[in-house]
């Protein structure tokens, strides 16, 4: 019995200095809103399917190096190389690819630890991903907004876990001591993250097509584009797509969602950002300072238009993600028929058009951390 007072004692004293330290965060996870067309897009498109699994992975895989490789020297390689070699030949099909993507504390449970709101903000969001997927995939859906609809509303009932509805400001990525840490130590890789960013959006673009045909088509074009990427990484894209750009008719048709799906994306690089900058120590306090940034649905909004671009055909999108992120944030401020224009320009014309927006296209951008008025 006096064993195991002491063993209850040490055990209490444990948990109250874990406490103390924010070691212990309440663990809990929400089950998808139940619907008829759960899991239509792995029946309907398999091979899509398939895709985000691998994606899913090679998130998490990419978090847990960050946080658990403390030599750059390795790093490094372990990403630009292992990594992006391991992700290419599962996207590649040159090997079996996962039959179901396996929760974040499977693949990288050292990552999940650091910063656990972080990772219950990305799956909540990810599930939003599927939902909406699903319910396009599935015809038995006649009333396809409405569906839609309400699994937003399902999703914003937890509002720790929901991105905002309004997009929020780039200079929240691009703004920030921490910014282009992440792009710079890492392109090949970055190149791979933005790549399933527009996989992920163009499909959304792809499957409001009314018609089933069609639907399949596009889809089918979307993951052989996605794949010729990883084939020949020089075609993996320069900046980060946005909805209104890769998938203007999803975004003009459901545009709270687009704006949470590119808000999500945006973080996805912050958090890649803090991860990778040494300088950050506290990463864990970082990761919530930025994740409170980019949660306030009132503050750090993008004020600039983002106008949405003629639907441009799937496999003739290179020009577009070619495009630096220099080059793609000055043609942001065009009107839509001057951005196709934009898209149209040599390099060099677009260089001078860029520096010309630069200069005077708009003033100078408020640094995220200070207070609106």
């Amino acid at each position: 019995m006096r064993s195991l007072k002491w063993l209850w004692a040490g055990c209490f004293i444990l948990a109250a200095a874990a406490a103390a330290e924010g070691a212990f965060e309440k663990r809990e996870a929400i089950f998808y809103l139940p619907g008829k067309y759960n899991f239509a897009t792995c029946r309907v498109y398999p091979e899509f399917n398939t895709l985000l699994n691998v994606i899913d992975i090679g998130h998490g895989q990419l978090a847990e190096i960050l946080v658990t490789e403390r030599d750059e020297a390795k790093s490094v390689p372990r990403i630009e190389k292992e990594l992006f070699n391991e992700v290419a030949r599962l996207f590649l099909g040159k090997e079996p690819p996962p039959r179901f993507s396996p929760s974040e504390e499977t693949v990288a449970p050292e990552s999940v630890k650091l910063a656990w709101r972080v990772n219950k903000a990305f799956d909540w969001t990810h599930q939003l991903h599927r939902q909406v997927y699903d319910i396009l995939s599935d015809d038995r859906v006649r009333d396809k907004d409405r569906a839609v609809l309400q699994a937003l509303a399902y999703y914003r009932t937890e509002p720790q876990r929901a991105f905002p509805l309004d997009l929020k400001s780039m200079s929240l990525m691009e703004k920030q001591p921490s910014s282009g840490a992440w792009r710079k130590k890492y392109p090949k890789f970055n190149g791979a993250i933005w790549a399933y960013h527009w996989l992920q959006l163009v499909a959304n673009e792809a499957l409001v097509e009314p018609d089933p045909a069609v639907r399949r088509e596009k889809i089918d074009l979307a993951v052989a584009e996605f794949r010729k990427m990883f084939a020949d990484p020089s075609r993996l894209p320069k900046h980060m797509p946005m909805a209104h750009e890769v998938s203007p008719t999803f975004a003009e048709r459901f545009p709270e969602v687009a704006a949470t799906f590119d808000n999500l994306h945006t973080f996805h690089d912050i958090y890649m950002d803090l991860l990778t900058d040494r300088s950050v120590s506290d990463k864990k306090n970082e990761a919530y300072r930025q994740l409170a940034l980019m949660m306030d649905p009132r503050s750090n909004l993008e004020e600039r238009p983002t106008r949405s671009l003629a639907p441009i055909p799937i496999e003739e999108q290179q020009p577009l993600l070619q495009l630096d992120q220099e080059e793609h944030m000055a043609m942001m401020m065009l009107p839509a028929d001057q951005q196709l224009k934009f898209l149209k320009m040599s390099p060099q014309e677009r260089k001078e058009e860029t520096d010309r927006i630069k200069e005077h296209g708009h003033e100078k951008e408020r640094d995220p951390a200070e207070p609106d008025s």
